[in-house]
């Protein structure tokens, strides 16, 4: 079998995958989903903790942002979630107010007031169905890779809990789109999830067969990959009809590649 990065796949490759038993996507429980915040949190602040000459490095992932202001994001949901201010969650508007409201302060600052919301965060989390708690770590997750980067500091790309609950979001996410709509069904394989299947095979137009690492399928179906970087990927099939699910107003694609 060839790396799950490979940009290619032999016939024996797909005959390997095909062979597989898949499995439906589903999401984790929120007393998870709890677990792999705290986790999140606990590596950024680990990464970051008093390296203020980091702050205003350009986050390539987010251009719009700094490390210190992304950090600024991260710690304004956790503040929005404990005082109940999501009207318009997810939104532009939304997330530019929490910048907007933390950008001035230290990354130590921003770390100390985030660090401060995690025990109240947690406890919501236990009362939300399973959905929520699931996306809150995927956006955790994706932005504590922008800013590793940033920094040119990869790590943890794989086999924790974070990946774990991230990823169950992104594909139950997919799986109902495709559900619902003209999108192909993919036959999914990483390490971390296994061999899922997204997507009725039977009713959809197409079927895909995807076999890459949990760290390519976070950031190229989060957003952090160029249309060409998404084509190029070792598909088994024409990809060319699920960009609708990955060029969206929730899921733009860069212009440029992104190669971390």
């Amino acid at each position: 079998m060839k790396d799950p990065d490979s940009q290619s796949m032999s016939q024996a490759d797909v005959d390997d995958l095909a062979a597989q038993p898949v499995r439906p996507p589903r999401l984790l429980p929120s007393s998870e989903a709890a677990v792999a915040y705290r986790l999140v949190y606990e590596r950024v602040d680990a990464l970051l903790r008093g390296r203020a000459d980091v702050a205003e490095l350009m986050v390539p992932a987010c251009p719009a942002w700094t490390v210190r202001q992304t950090v600024a994001h991260l710690g304004g949901v956790a503040d929005d979630i404990v005082s109940l201010n999501m009207e318009g969650k997810g939104t532009d508007q939304w997330t530019s107010a929490q910048v907007d409201r933390l950008g001035d302060n230290s990354i130590d600052e921003l770390l100390d007031l985030w660090g401060q919301t995690i025990d109240p965060v947690t406890e919501r989390l236990g009362l939300v169905p399973e959905g929520p708690g699931c996306q809150l770590v995927f956006d955790a997750l994706t932005h504590e890779h922008d800013i590793r980067g940033a920094l040119s500091e990869p790590g943890s790309r794989t086999g924790d809990l974070a990946f774990e609950v991230a990823l169950a979001f992104m594909t139950t996410t997919y799986d109902q789109m495709a559900r619902h709509s003209e999108l192909p069904a993919i036959r999914l394989i990483t390490p971390t999830i296994g061999a899922v299947q997204l997507g009725d095979p039977n009713t959809a137009k197409d079927q895909l067969t995807l076999h890459v690492s949990d760290f390519e399928y976070l950031r190229a179906f989060g957003g952090r990959r160029s249309v060409r970087q998404l084509l190029a990927l070792p598909w088994h099939g024409d990809p060319t009809n699920l960009l609708p699910a990955c060029s969206n107003d929730a899921v733009r694609p860069p212009n440029d590649d992104l190669v971390e």
